[in-house]
């Protein structure tokens, strides 16, 4: 487990780094009470928002579930494929956590026009 100030949730370390884009990412948020009233709504919100402006909207899918069975821990995601489980994210931590998995593959800002 590893945290720190960029980062301070934990997460299991993934293969991402073996992974390549033709497989399928998904990014599943809880859309249950205690993860959406303690921030999973923003949260989502926040995901659409820079997964388009990265350009990775048509490359990864982000998923509203049922109960994650982390309550205590709200809010909580998960990132596919390798089942990484992160807890008790804050809006703020997106851009880490997109950076973390999916920096390599956003298009270069000259692609999506700025």
């Amino acid at each position: 487990m590893a945290r720190s100030a960029d980062y301070p949730y934990t997460y299991r370390e993934s293969k991402l780094t073996k992974m390549k884009m033709n497989q399928n990412f998904c990014i599943l948020i809880c859309y249950r009470s205690d993860c959406w009233l303690s921030g999973g709504r923003e949260i989502y919100q926040r995901l659409e928002t820079e997964l388009r402006d990265r350009g990775l909207s048509d490359r990864v899918q982000l998923q509203k579930t049922g109960c994650q069975k982390l309550c205590e821990q709200a809010p909580n995601l998960v990132i596919m494929p390798n089942k990484d489980r992160h807890n008790h994210v804050t809006p703020s931590q997106v851009n880490s956590l997109l950076n973390r998995y999916f920096l390599r593959y956003s298009l270069p800002s000259e692609e999506l026009g700025g």
